[in-house]
C-alpha cells in the first residue's frame, strides 16, 4: 500500500509538474510555462531591444522548435488524461500508473534539453550586453519568485 501511495503521489507530481510547465503560455519553468514562442519573443524584443535581424534570427529559432514544444504539450496531456482515467481497483493499476509516470519523467527531460537548446541558440543571436541584460532580468525574477513562495 505505501508503494502504491508513493506511486500515486509521484505520478500526480509529475503530471502537475508537466501541466504547468508544458501547457501554460510562455516559456520556460515558471507561471510562463513552456509553449509559447511568440510571446517569449515579443517580452525578449522588447526587454532587450533587439534589431530587426536579431528578431528574425530568434523567431526563426523559436518557430523551429515549435513541433517539438506541441509534441510535448500533447503528451503530458494524454498522460494526464489516462492518469484521470486509471481504476485503482484494476490489477493492473500499479503497472499503468508507474508507465505513466515514467513517460512524466521523460517528457520532464525532454522539455529541459529543448528549452536549454533554444536559450542556448538564442543566446548565440545576442550580443554580450544583450545577454547581461538578460541575466540581470532573470536574477530579478528569480528573486521576485522566491519572495512569492517565502510568504508564511
Amino acid at each position: 500500500m505505501k508503494l502504491l501511495t508513493t506511486l500515486l503521489l509521484s505520478a500526480l507530481v509529475f503530471a502537475g509538474l508537466a501541466g504547468a510547465v508544458y501547457a501554460a503560455p510562455g516559456f520556460g519553468p515558471g507561471p510562463g510555462g513552456l509553449g509559447n514562442p511568440a510571446l517569449m519573443l515579443e517580452h525578449m524584443a522588447d526587454h532587450l531591444d533587439l534589431t530587426d535581424e536579431q528578431r528574425i534570427s530568434v523567431e526563426n529559432i523559436l518557430e523551429a522548435a515549435k513541433p517539438e514544444i506541441e509534441a510535448i504539450r500533447e503528451q503530458a496531456k494524454a498522460n494526464r488524461e489516462a492518469i484521470h482515467g486509471l481504476d485503482p481497483a484494476d490489477p493492473a493499476y500499479d503497472v499503468e500508473l508507474n508507465t505513466i509516470a515514467v513517460s512524466n519523467g521523460e517528457l520532464a527531460t525532454t522539455g529541459t534539453l529543448l528549452a536549454v537548446r533554444v536559450r542556448n541558440e538564442v543566446a548565440a543571436v545576442l550580443t554580450e550586453e544583450q545577454i547581461a541584460k538578460l541575466e540581470r532580468g532573470k536574477e530579478r525574477m528569480k528573486k521576485r519568485m522566491q519572495g512569492r513562495f517565502n510568504r508564511d
